[in-house]
């Protein structure tokens, strides 16, 4: 037996990707390349994910 649909709909708004100037972006990078730098610690500070590092 199926159940009925409900009638609540929600919206999540602004999620997509975020865009990054190329400035800010070989920032990061070069922040990242640095000797000693750790590579999480940089994505968080800039509000990113390391692997975008």
């Amino acid at each position: 037996m199926r159940r009925p649909l409900s009638p609540r709909i929600e919206v999540f708004a602004g999620a997509g990707r975020k865009r990054w100037p190329d400035e800010l972006k070989a920032q990061i990078a070069a922040e990242s390349l640095e000797l000693g730098a750790v590579v999480t610690d940089v994505a968080r500070r800039h509000g990113c994910r390391p692997q975008h590092a």
